[in-house]
């Protein structure tokens, strides 16, 4: 009898387990999956850009993000006709907003930026952003919402308060746009990527203003180096033998130990560490290998200046 009893209750145990196993298992089949690597990252006043980024953001499948001012602009704030708050910060070259929020964006690669357009230009909140996170190696793809005035002056804005930044041309909405522009803009910036995925043996790279060619490995970390470019950084000297910089972005990773570093070796240390061997060397270190720069001349002492660009 009690061997019966022992029996049945371990067949209700092993039917039970198989059950929520079951259920586990189609769960995980609905489980919705994001593009994470990019995130739509956007300001808004009086809600238009923010109504274009859900659209954007939704298309994408990505995550979405606002940037939210300490002090909110109220309807006052915005009335151009006056000396207003908006016009004030626009007028001022120092102006720089406070953001309220905390953002993270160090998992992201792409980064689709909106903004409205004031007096034909990003908001100053824009440049509070890019003062106070690291873009540096990831792809922004610029949006504004406007009237009528074009996103070209803003971006080139931009671009010249930032060099180092990889910022694409971007587009202007209406607040009326139709659901076609929105997916053409993120087709021809997906076009854009799939472009610049696509597999090359070499690399320019400029240091200090003179002209190198880096020979790359076929593997997964020289794609993403390519993906990036063009990236300009600021390398750091370290050991009388290198060049270095810790990039924003993750770095795929297939690292062995060479034992000899050879001048001119351009290698991944750990996930987001790139560096610019000057000179030749034993190591007991790990690294990922990315390429070699024929030629490379002892780059001496001090920090140097460096952008990679797909040739």
């Amino acid at each position: 009898m009690k061997r019966k009893i022992i029996l049945s209750v371990f067949a209700f145990i092993v039917l039970f387990t198989l059950t929520g196993c079951g259920s586990k298992k189609e769960t995980s089949k609905t489980e919705v999956k994001t593009n994470n690597n990019s995130v739509v990252l956007y300001f808004s006043a009086t809600g238009t850009t923010k109504k274009i980024a859900e659209r954007i953001s939704r298309e994408l499948n990505s995550d979405i993000i606002e940037i939210i001012p300490k002090e909110e602009y109220k309807e006052e704030d915005l009335d151009y006709n006056s000396d207003c708050r908006a016009n004030r910060e626009q007028n001022d070259s120092s102006a720089r907003p406070e953001i309220k929020n905390k953002i993270d964006i160090s998992k992201y690669d792409t980064i689709y930026l909106g903004y409205p357009i004031w007096w034909g230009m990003n908001p100053k909140i824009i440049l509070t952003l890019l003062d106070s996170y690291d873009f540096i190696g990831k792809a922004i793809i610029p949006f504004c919402t406007s009237g009528s005035t074009d996103i070209s002056g803003s971006v080139e804005a931009l671009r010249q308060y930032n060099p180092k930044l990889n910022i694409k041309d971007g587009k202007r909405f209406a607040a009326n746009s139709s659901e076609a522009e929105i997916i053409d803009f993120i087709d021809r910036n997906k076009i854009d990527k799939e472009t610049s995925n696509k597999e090359t043996s070499k690399m320019k790279v400029t240091i200090d203003g003179k002209e190198y060619t880096l020979n790359l490995e076929n593997n997964d970390a020289a794609k993403k180096l390519v993906q990036l470019a063009p990236l300009e950084v600021t390398m750091e000297e370290l050991n009388g033998n290198e060049k270095y910089i810790y990039l924003s972005s993750d770095f795929p990773v297939d690292s062995y130990k060479p034992g000899n570093i050879k001048q001119g070796d351009v290698m991944l240390f750990d996930t987001s560490c790139l560096v610019i061997f000057y000179k030749s060397f034993d190591t007991p270190y790990s690294y990922t290998k990315i390429g070699h720069i024929d030629n490379l001349p002892n780059l001496g002492s001090s920090n140097v200046s460096v952008k990679f660009e797909s040739e």
